[in-house]
């Protein structure tokens, strides 16, 4: 076996030092450029950059010295600081675009640019609001398409507006607090001046039109809370808005409450025996199943109301009591006929094909929407069910002033059986000819006064808005568009009609897609012709 010495010569450590420090410095420099800062990677390439170039010229001096003084050598230096010099201003062009979240809406239609009435919300905006979206790792895509969206809103409002992304999975407790319940469920939040969330403010955004739409209207609604009162009639022994089981209305109250108004008790007979009237805060007034009529000085009451431009939504249901409410003769259903063209009539609709259990628990047959109430209502896919209903009899030559229409219909088979007693007793139902009437009716109408700006909803039945009936159908999307329209609070909404897709644009890119173009088009492509170039230089000079 044959022992062979290994020499290195200084050439050779020279060369291998020469290599080694254009390697360390370059990556340092880029490193630099990149981040923005010194990382530990970032000091340890230059410190290797300076220990390597330090180290060749002490070995090849020579060779160093004609590296620096050479011309061809110059010419050559150039080239590569030229190279490094645009490397270096592409890579600081990328991470200042990264940083600032530059977007640019390529859509026809500007489909990801805020509408100018968003803008208008957004200015109205002085307290700082966070967005909090829970997106877990199968979420991703679903985040990155909503962020479109809230960056915009972020940027829009000056920074007052910030957004925070949670994987509810890691964070179980913050998953708690918000009462999280799907995947990509967002909420809006007001800051605190110490930077904590003021989670009594807080709103989940509803994803049912768009993101734009959807958060605006959050925003608007956070930003209007409180100003718009609504009252309870109680006097009457009406549905209780506290109540939980089947027949309360606490849904309901809770949806309202949870929608930025306030909700408040009023007792009419008591009003109406200490000479007090109706506060001037009541956006609207609520008269929930009231089992007795009004009196006539309750009356004069809710006319001084109306007078100044106030707003009843009078559920009307069929009670079998001695004096029941808006009996057809009863001072009150007269008032509404004189004054909005309205009453509904002592009698209960009777529709067999439009029966659920019975020809008295109904559903909608038809939608008339020519108003604002019924223009979320659909007759196939939001049908309204009714739990006896009475019928409302429309003057069609309404009062000076005002307009009056339908919004929902029973079908064209249906009747109105008048003889309350015999159904009540025995729960009989026939048409007699001479006492009975044919449909269709409507069951739910409306009236406005454009002189005095009153207005008026009235359904024939209560038990649609209750915990049990209200999740049916379109049972909810009345009462809430019905309050809506009386209490005037999409006007104070100021949202335009508009939809935004809630998918992505046709090129779309994750961050880590992004990152991993900018690892190819800035480093890998980049330093691949840099390296070659080096290569090719560094032959030549050895030759």
């Amino acid at each position: 076996m044959r022992n062979e010495n290994i020499v290195i010569t200084r050439y050779q450590i020279g060369l291998i030092a020469s290599i080694v420090g254009a390697t360390g410095l370059i990556l340092g420099i880029v490193g630099f450029l990149w981040q923005g800062s010194f990382t530990t990677f970032i000091i340890s390439s230059l410190i290797v950059g300076g220990l390597g170039t330090a180290l060749w010229a002490l070995m090849t001096p020579s060779e160093f010295r004609a590296f620096i003084q050479g011309r061809q050598v110059r010419q050559s230096i150039s080239s590569v600081f030229a190279a490094l010099l645009l490397l270096g201003i592409v890579i600081l062009a990328y991470g200042l675009a990264q940083r600032a979240v530059i977007s640019m809406d390529m859509t026809i239609d500007n489909q990801y640019t805020l509408s100018d009435t968003t803008r208008q919300i957004l200015r109205r905006v002085t307290r700082p609001m966070q967005i909090t979206g829970f997106y877990s790792p199968r979420g991703v895509a679903f985040r990155e398409i909503d962020d479109q969206f809230w960056r915009q809103y972020e940027e829009e409002s000056g920074g007052l507006i910030t957004r925070r992304y949670v994987d509810p999975d890691v964070e179980p407790g913050l998953r708690s607090q918000f009462q999280v319940v799907n995947e990509g469920e967002v909420f809006l939040s007001f800051v605190n001046p110490d930077g904590s969330l003021d989670m009594p403010s807080t709103q989940i955004v509803p994803r049912e039109n768009g993101q734009e739409r959807d958060m605006s209207q959050t925003i608007s609604r956070m930003l209007i809370a409180g100003s718009v009162t609504v009252y309870f009639e109680v006097g009457h022994g009406e549905y209780d808005p506290e109540d939980s089981t089947q027949q309360g209305l606490s849904r309901i109250n809770l949806g309202i409450q949870q929608s930025g108004l306030i909700t408040l008790p009023l007792s009419l007979p008591e009003l109406a025996a200490s000479g007090g009237r109706i506060p001037d805060d009541a956006s609207a007034l609520i008269f929930a199943r009231p089992q007795t009529d009004l009196s006539e000085a309750e009356v004069i009451v809710l006319d001084d109301y109306l007078q100044r431009g106030g707003s009843l939504f009078i559920m009307a249901d069929a009670v079998f009591v001695d004096n029941p409410f808006l009996q057809e003769n009863g001072i009150f259903s007269q008032y509404l006929w004189n004054n909005f063209g309205l009453r509904p009539l002592d009698a209960i609709v009777v529709d067999p094909p439009m029966g659920v259990r019975t020809p008295v628990d109904i559903q909608s047959a038809a939608v008339f929407t020519g108003n604002p109430i019924a223009s979320r209502l659909d007759s196939d896919t939001a049908q309204l069910q009714f739990n006896i209903v009475r019928p409302i009899q429309i003057n069609t030559t309404p009062p000076a002033n005002t307009t009056n229409g339908q919004i929902i219909l029973s079908s064209d088979q249906s009747f109105a059986e008048r003889n309350l007693i015999a159904f009540g007793q025995s729960n009989t139902i026939n048409f007699d000819d001479g006492q009975d009437i044919r449909g269709p009716f409507a069951t739910v109408a409306w009236a406005d006064n454009q002189a005095t700006g009153a207005k008026l909803l009235l359904t024939g039945d209560a038990d649609f808005a209750t915990n049990g009936l209200v999740v049916v159908g379109g049972n909810s999307i009345l009462f809430t568009d019905g309050l809506v329209w009386l209490s005037g609070f999409a006007d104070q909404l100021n949202f335009g009609v508009q939809f935004f897709g809630s998918t992505a644009p046709f090129m779309f890119a994750s961050g880590q897609q992004l990152d991993f173009i900018a690892f190819l088009t800035v480093f890998l492509i980049p330093g691949v012709v840099l390296l070659s170039g080096l290569a090719i230089w560094y032959r030549r000079v050895r030759a």
